[in-house]
């Protein structure tokens, strides 16, 4: 029997050894659906406080759902610090990051190293799955990086795909379960051996063969294109502060046609992917090259809405004579709902402020972190403290406080319009334009 019908075989009938490298934000969730479909499982992270606290039950992610299935499924995983315990592996899921460079170009040092410690200790020729968003190509090279180090042949011995995350965080449990999936292997051979392995765990509709190259491209152009929408929208909101026009009345006009959907604009764009793959779609087809025009545009006008904010801000201090106050930030997260801050738009916002030194706190229940700043404990405390409030995450808890709040003598600054019902409760009510 050759390795890839024994490795099919043993996947069909769930006696395969599967291990998740990467216990963040996808890997764990990732761990715990095939812990819930009775997978055998490894579970690796280098962050050995995480996988402590991981061993003890606890999980430092906020997604609804999660800590039930943790609650049932968490101790059928075996949970490791390094690899000398996978050895007896024959499938591996690499969820691990893929960040730029200092360069903005992309950077697979988390995978090549993966890679490197998977080649040295496999016994066996494995199926191996990359979930990271990656620059185009980036499979097949570390495909042939195995091959080369592990001694293993391309095809025969072992079998490589892409096989992209695709869930929103704070929705992550049930997106995992209704979302589309793409297995996009380097050969038919590896496509299929992974479609079977999907299919043991997730519905058999929503997998879609496909080769590592469309489906590279195809994660990368999802989130572009979510960035580049909403890129439109910011453009809109300042295009309508230039010209003194209220943005939300005019997007909800405009989106009365019945081919129109503007998005709403807001403080920026924040999270793990939209603010990178963009730029790795670009550096991908740069090599080739293309040089991209829109979404380096569409990058740029997202970024600039930190600053755009601190200058409406700013601008609003000076007419009313508030230079000396303290301004109050709401949410530190980079969405609402999730206690997630990376390349959240509030801390570019806290940027802007100290560099024009304009005092500020900050509150947000969901976050831990204070970032250097002075973190408030309470809404009520944040209120009483500051004449100026920005709504930069609309938490629900937050929301509702407000809701509750006397705001008479606020300033409530909203960029993304979420409480223009209060209008008429508060001083003075700004949005991202007139």
């Amino acid at each position: 029997m050759s390795r890839y019908t024994e490795l099919l075989e043993k996947i069909k009938k769930k006696q395969a050894v599967v291990s998740v490298i990467g216990l963040g934000y996808i890997g764990l969730p990732t761990a715990l659906f095939y812990a819930r479909s009775n997978l055998i499982l490894h579970g690796t992270d280098t962050n050995e406080v995480l996988v402590s606290d991981l061993k003890q039950g606890k999980i430092a992610m906020l997604e609804e759902g999660l800590e039930e299935i943790a609650r049932n499924y968490l101790m059928k995983i075996d949970l490791h610090t390094n690899y000398e315990q996978l050895g007896d592996s024959d499938v591996c899921v690499l969820c691990l990051p893929s960040p730029l460079d200092e360069k903005g170009k992309p950077n697979t040092a988390y995978l090549e190293d993966s890679i490197s410690n998977l080649a040295k200790i496999l016994k066996k020729g494995p199926l191996i799955i990359v979930e990271s968003t990656i620059a185009v190509g980036t499979t097949e090279m570390l495909s042939r990086m195995f091959a080369e180090k592990s001694g293993l042949k391309e095809d025969k011995e072992f079998w490589f795909a892409h096989c992209p995350e695709r869930v929103l965080p704070g929705k992550i449990v049930q997106e995992m379960d209704e979302n589309h999936r793409l297995a996009g292997g380097i050969s038919t051979r590896s496509t299929e051996i992974t479609v079977e392995f999907l299919k043991s765990v997730f519905r058999p509709d929503l997998i879609h063969p496909t080769s590592a190259r469309i489906s590279e491209t195809a994660k990368l152009a999802e989130n572009a294109f979510r960035d580049t929408n909403i890129a439109f929208a910011n453009e809109l909101a300042r295009i309508s502060d230039a010209l003194g026009v209220d943005v939300n009345e005019v997007i909800r006009f405009a989106n009365l046609h019945p081919r129109v959907e503007i998005l709403n604009p807001g403080l920026g764009v924040g999270g793990y992917c939209l603010p990178k793959d963009g730029w790795i779609l670009v550096e991908s087809a740069r090599e080739k090259g293309f040089d991209s025009k829109l979404i380096p545009a569409a990058r740029a006008v997202n970024d600039s809405m930190p600053e755009h904010v601190m200058r409406r801000i700013q601008k609003t201090m000076k007419d009313r004579n508030l230079e000396s106050t303290t301004v109050g930030l709401l949410g530190l997260s980079f969405k609402a709902n999730v206690s997630d801050t990376r390349n959240s738009p509030t801390l570019q916002l806290m940027s802007f402020l100290k560099e024009e030194e304009i005092s500020y706190v900050v509150y947000d229940p969901l976050v831990e972190n204070d970032f250097g700043s002075t973190k408030l404990n309470s809404m009520n405390e944040i209120l009483s403290g500051c004449k100026i409030i920005v709504l930069c995450v609309g938490h629900k808890i937050i929301l509702e406080e407000l809701q509750r709040a006397d705001l008479s003598k606020i300033i409530l600054v909203d960029p993304r319009y979420e409480l223009k019902r209060l209008k008429s409760e508060v001083e003075y009510y700004i949005g991202l334009s007139s």
